[in-house]
């Protein structure tokens, strides 16, 4: 439901953002760090691109780092263990854009269901 109360697909894109966010940084917009003005989106805004490592979960790069060369090993893929991390990073930087677009605070300039 959206602030109205009204059921949209606006509504649908924000609570997507609420569960990316969350999944990969870990932390929930009630964490005890976000108070007042300071929110998830805003931490992970102020993070993003360069410091998005900083705010993605530890665990999750640590097992992503790993499964991706083992992956893309498995393709044939000839990928250096230092060209994975950036492969990764970029991964990880479009899964949170994606989520920062569909938390802008207005409805109608958060991106659509279909994009």
């Amino acid at each position: 439901l959206g602030a109205a109360g009204k059921v949209s697909t606006k509504a649908d894109v924000y609570s997507y953002r609420i569960l990316l966010l969350e999944v990969f940084t870990r932390r929930k917009p009630t964490d005890e760090s976000f108070n007042g003005d300071f929110t998830l989106r805003q931490w992970v805004a102020e993070a993003f691109p360069l410091a998005i490592s900083d705010v993605i979960d530890g665990h999750l790069l640590k097992q992503s780092n790993s499964e991706v060369v083992s992956h893309h090993a498995a393709e044939g893929h000839l990928l250096k263990q230092n060209n994975s991390g950036t492969v990764l990073n970029e991964l990880l930087v479009m899964i949170m854009e994606t989520g920062l677009s569909c938390s802008r605070k207005a409805p109608t300039e958060r991106m659509g269901m279909k994009e």
